[in-house]
C-alpha cells in the first residue's frame, strides 16, 4: 500500500464528523493546509559508523536546499549513528514525485551503511492543524466575547477562533432536539449563556428557513456544524417614521414598513466549503435556509444575547416587526417546556391576534401573557 492510500485510509477512519449524508463529510485536517509530513528514521550499521554519519551530513545539506514542492525540512540527530530526516510537503502530489527522485537517491547512499540497508521507520501523513474542541472553543469564546455591543468585539479573531472547531457528533447530540408538534420547524436550543453571549444549537430540518431579521446591537457568528444550509443577506433598509414612531412608544411590538429589501450575498456553508459567517446590523439584515432534503445543524454565538430583533417580511410592502426574545426548545439538553404548538422560531408576535384577545375576540393565538423584555 502506498503512502498515499494510507493516508487516505487514515483519513476516512479517525477524522470524519459523523452522522452527515449531505456532500462531503467534514475531515480533521481539512481545517488546516494540506500539508503531508514525511519521515524516515535510519540507524547504522555495525563498524560503519563515520560513513554513515558522513552520509547522513551530506544529506542533510542536500535537503536543505531543496525548494520546489516543499514547505519545511527538519533532520534530528539524536546521536552519532542515528539521523531521523522531517520533510514537509505542499501536497500528496509532491511526496510523490519526492520518493520517487531524491529519497531514492538517499536510500542508495546509505545502503551499505545503514542497518537492514533500509530506513528502520517509514511515515507519512497529513499534518494535523491546530484546532478546537468544543470545549476548548467554549473557553476561549468566555474569555475573548466581552461587552454590551457588536463594536466592542474583536470580529476578526473570532471568527478565526470559530472556524478551526472540528465538530464531533459526541459534543453537541445532546443539543439535538426537535419541535414534537411540528418537525417541519427549526429549533434554538440554548449551550451556554452568560451576561457577555448566548450560545445556540439551532436544528434546521429540510426545506426550513428563518425569517429575514436584524440583531440590533448584537454579533451574530454562525458556524456550520452538519449538512448544508445557506446564508443570505440583505442591507439594511430605511425605516418609516411611523415605525420609528411605533417603537419608542412598543418596543417589543411595533410594526411599520420599510424599503424594498437588497440582496447582498447568498453563500453556502458546507463541510467541503466555507463553513462559517458572521452579521451584525453594520453589516447587514440575514436569513438561514436549508434547501436540501437532510437535516442540517448550525452554531449561533449571539454577543451579547438576543433580547429583541427587527422581523422582515417578503410581503409586497415589507412589514417590520420588534420583538421579545424567542423562547428556547431546549436549555442545557433539556426541554424547557415554553415551546408551544404556536411558538414561531423567530419569536414573531402575532400583534394582531393580541389585540383581538384583550377586546375579547376570537384570537389566533391561545390565551398568554405577552412576552416581556
Amino acid at each position: 500500500m502506498g503512502d498515499a492510500e494510507q493516508m487516505e485510509r487514515n483519513d476516512s477512519n479517525c477524522s470524519h464528523t459523523s452522522g452527515s449524508s449531505v456532500g462531503q463529510k467534514r475531515k480533521l485536517c481539512s481545517l488546516g493546509t494540506g500539508e503531508v509530513v514525511h519521515i524516515l528514521h535510519f540507524c547504522a550499521e555495525e563498524g560503519k559508523m563515520l560513513e554513515f554519519e558522513r552520509t547522513v551530513q551530506e544529506l542533510a545539506h542536500c535537503l536543505y536546499h531543496l525548494e520546489a514542492g516543499i514547505s519545511d525540512v527538519r533532520v534530528c540527530h539524536p546521536c552519532c549513528g542515528e539521523a531521523v530526516f522531517v520533510v514537509t510537503f505542499l501536497s500528496k502530489e509532491d511526496l510523490t514525485k519526492f520518493r520517487d527522485g531524491p529519497e531514492k537517491d538517499a536510500l542508495q547512499a546509505l545502503k551499505h551503511f545503514s542497518k537492514c540497508g533500509t530506513p528502520s521507520f517509514a511515515k507519512s501523513g497529513t499534518l494535523m492543524p491546530d484546532t478546537h474542541t468544543f470545549a476548548s472553543l467554549l473557553t476561549f469564546l468566555k474569555q475573548n466575547v466581552t461587552g454590551k455591543c457588536h463594536t466592542a468585539h474583536d470580529v476578526k479573531s473570532v471568527s478565526l477562533e470559530m472556524a478551526k472547531w472540528f465538530p464531533r457528533r459526541e459534543e453537541y447530540e445532546k443539543y439535538i432536539l426537535w419541535d414534537q408538534n411540528d418537525p417541519t420547524k427549526y429549533t434554538r436550543n440554548l449551550i451556554f449563556s452568560n451576561e457577555n453571549m448566548d450560545v445556540l444549537l439551532m436544528c434546521w430540518p429540510p426545506h426550513c428557513k428563518s425569517a429575514i431579521h436584524s440583531h440590533e446591537s448584537s454579533s451574530c457568528w454562525v458556524v456550520l456544524v452538519e449538512g448544508e444550509v445557506h446564508e443570505v443577506q440583505y442591507g439594511i433598509p430605511k425605516l418609516d417614521k411611523q415605525f420609528i414612531e411605533s417603537e419608542m412608544r412598543n418596543p417589543t411590538g411595533a410594526i411599520g414598513r420599510c424599503t424594498t429589501l437588497k440582496e447582498l450575498s447568498d453563500v453556502k456553508l458546507c463541510a467541503a466549503g466555507l463553513t462559517n459567517t458572521y452579521a451584525n446590523d453594520d453589516v447587514g439584515l440575514h436569513r438561514v435556509e436549508n434547501r436540501g432534503d437532510e437535516p442540517a445543524f448550525t452554531l449561533h454565538v449571539y454577543a451579547p444575547g438576543l433580547r429583541k430583533m427587527k422581523i422582515f417580511q417578503e410581503s409586497g410592502q415589507v412589514s417590520v416587526y420588534a420583538v421579545a426574545s424567542v423562547p428556547y426548545l431546549s436549555e442545557h439538553g433539556s426541554r424547557t417546556g415554553l415551546w408551544r404548538k404556536d411558538t414561531h422560531p423567530d419569536g414573531i408576535l402575532d400583534i394582531e391576534a393580541w389585540n383581538k384577545l384583550q377586546q375579547g375576540m376570537s384570537p389566533a393565538l391561545p390565551p398568554a401573557d405577552p412576552p416581556s423584555l
